[in-house]
């Protein structure tokens, strides 16, 4: 029997982007860097997750705000080490900005209609292929339409110009999970844009749509031999750039990076 093949959101984008960079990922295992906005994007996530954790898994009685300093806190504990004062005051002021969002949402009880947070999935789709990954938030609207979302700690909102395959991938996992939905409401939630909105919503045969998807890709990276690099912009925030001739030089080209802030998926 073959071995089981695990596709996520990131290992096809990856593979998509740079194969060179998916096989020294995936295949050859390389140590990565840690990189600032990495450190900043887990730190937000951890924050929001252990917030409404507090009401979803602990029933908490306690207020909003109190819950929101507890997770800032828990969250400084685990990456304050590695934050440097920058980055804490923008975090601190974007957790606090997201605790004035929920406070005033007396129209759609955020608070309340969340469902899920970091929700873990395995999903096969194949005798040997799986999809694996999180979805940030799960939450019920007040229009009873299940409402997906992703956090983006990215500064440019270009990027994620009609690219829709991630929250599709989700929503594709959550028809699986309840069949009977009809449709599912998608947003990417722009932590650095005042917490704004990218949604839009995809019918249960837009979503049905994404398996083929994810098994072309399965095929394309079984066929694939070369590996070849795909030298952009980008190289200057790769994690391997040292192993890369192609990208050093490109990299080279470009000059220094600043990577507080760059973008990430």
């Amino acid at each position: 029997m073959a071995e089981e093949l695990r596709l996520s959101v990131s290992k096809c984008k990856l593979f998509l982007d740079c194969k060179k960079k998916f096989q020294f990922n995936y295949i050859h295992k390389l140590p990565k860097k840690v990189w600032e906005f990495h450190t900043l994007g887990k730190f937000c996530h951890q924050v929001l997750e252990d917030f409404h954790n507090a009401y979803i898994r602990n029933n908490s009685q306690c207020s909003l705000n109190v819950e929101m300093g507890n997770a800032y806190r828990r969250a400084l504990q685990t990456y304050g080490s590695h934050m440097n004062s920058e980055m804490k005051k923008e975090c601190h002021l974007m957790m606090d900005q997201y605790l004035q969002i929920v406070s005033h949402d007396k129209n759609n009880n955020l608070s309340a209609n969340v469902l899920d947070v970091e929700k873990k999935f395995t999903l096969p789709i194949s005798e040997n292929i799986a999809l694996t990954g999180m979805i940030d938030r799960v939450q019920l609207d007040p229009d009873n339409i299940l409402h997906l979302a992703d956090y983006k700690t990215a500064k440019e909102k270009k990027y994620l110009k009609d690219d829709w395959f991630q929250l599709m991938t989700y929503g594709f996992v959550m028809l699986h999970e309840d069949p009977t939905l009809t449709k599912v409401r998608c947003s990417y939630i722009m932590l650095r844009h005042n917490f704004e909105y990218l949604t839009k919503e995809f019918s249960a045969e837009e979503l049905l749509g994404i398996k083929d998807k994810y098994l072309e890709y399965a095929r394309q990276m079984a066929e694939e031999t070369e590996f070849l690099p795909n030298p952009s912009i980008l190289c200057k925030f790769c994690d391997f750039l040292e192993s890369c001739p192609e990208g050093k030089n490109m990299a080279d080209k470009i000059g220094t990076p600043s990577v507080y802030g760059a973008v990430s998926w």
